[in-house]
């Protein structure tokens, strides 16, 4: 599976508005798009304080949801680190478990561990290179670029899955980060991957970055926005790097921040918000907490559709748009907070994938 330099890999949870989002794409956006998909902790009973299901009970559906929301497409698995510590009723391991069922559908599933995964993880997803031949991906962080010795750390991982570098995508997750000034961050990460050796030696190479805060509380009410940092800075970014040094594919982790903190619903009363994905930045409309008034999602709506911030495509540039202009008129309802996440996500991957057929000259 070797990457185009527009495919786009938006890194998601795997929870409804994120699968809901993927599934409601347009043919055209999928085929641009290969998702590093991670199946997340096990929700928190906050009443009863205990996980609400078994880690069995939690990632049994991912496999005919997967196949259902994704079909045959290509995509990255990942594993947050309670899942791989966990282990089915039969005591499989959930990576075993979830690509063993994948395998019949003839998904082309990948398995993707964090650079120090344990060995027992690290054992799963050799059976599974073994048995599909796909291949695999390291996930780095910035600090392992930065430390030790990072060439011998992906030649060692790559051994241990019983591959060759040529197998191995290397996808470099700088988080959430401070990308400005991005010159002098674009020289800093440059020095980093040199770090790597030969980039053209690994079978692809993908950079992950988000400017999303972990919070929408300090947003104002009504319009705001949230300058898209990861994404000018990656246009920086191929503009200095050295000619002849291979160029990153584009990642990021949508509207979504990639820490996750497990909260008490009970006790947080969420705003009524859409965020809207414009060339350079999130245009955000924002009201009340949700729960209250759900029809604020009309006059959010309708806003979204008229202010030139928001910089509206139309109702037939994806689905979130359709569902945003439908509302702005009342043809849809308010919904819930879950589609709401579902509508952002959905129109900003197809904004990057539209940013990015652009940036390179695609038809």
């Amino acid at each position: 599976m070797n990457l185009s330099e527009d495919t786009y890999v938006p890194a998601l949870r795997w929870r409804q508005g994120e699968y809901q989002a993927l599934f409601r794409l347009k043919p055209a956006v999928k085929d641009q798009v290969i998702p590093l998909i991670t199946i997340p902790p096990v929700e928190f009973d906050f009443e009863i304080w205990q996980p609400k299901k078994s880690v069995h009970e939690h990632v049994h559906p991912f496999i005919a949801r997967f196949t259902a929301k994704w079909g045959h497409r290509p995509a990255w698995i990942a594993l947050d680190t309670t899942i791989a510590e966990g282990r089915m009723d039969d005591n499989a391991h959930p990576l075993d478990y979830v690509l063993d069922g994948l395998r019949p559908n003839g998904t082309i599933a990948i398995p993707a561990l964090p650079l120090e995964a344990d060995s027992e993880t690290m054992n799963a997803a050799a059976r599974a290179t073994t048995a599909d031949g796909h291949g695999a991906a390291v996930l780095l962080r910035l600090e392992e670029l930065m430390s030790g010795n990072p060439r011998k750390a992906i030649i060692n991982f790559a051994i241990g899955l019983g591959i060759g570098l040529n197998e191995l995508d290397v996808i470099v997750d700088l988080r959430a980060r401070n990308f400005e000034p991005y010159n002098v961050f674009a020289t800093a990460l440059t020095a980093a991957l040199k770090r790597l050796g030969n980039l053209y030696e690994v079978r692809n190479l993908v950079l992950l970055g988000t400017a999303i805060p972990e919070s929408f509380a300090q947003l104002a009410k009504g319009t705001d926005e949230i300058p898209r940092h990861d994404w000018l800075f990656f246009k920086e970014l191929l503009s200095a790097m050295p000619t002849g040094m291979r160029r990153p594919i584009f990642g990021d982790h949508t509207i979504v921040h990639p820490e996750f903190t497990a909260m008490d619903m009970r006790k947080v009363k969420a705003a009524g918000k859409i965020v809207y994905t414009t060339p350079e930045t999130w245009a955000t409309r924002k009201g009340g907490a949700f729960r209250d008034n759900p029809a604020q999602m009309h006059t959010h709506c309708a806003e979204v559709v008229k202010d030139p911030a928001f910089a509206f495509r139309g109702a037939n540039f994806s689905y979130g748009d359709k569902y945003i202009a439908d509302c702005a008129v009342m043809a849809e309802s308010p919904s819930n907070l879950s589609r709401w996440k579902d509508v952002a996500i959905n129109h900003h991957i197809t904004t990057v994938a539209d940013d990015l057929a652009t940036l390179f000259g695609t038809p």
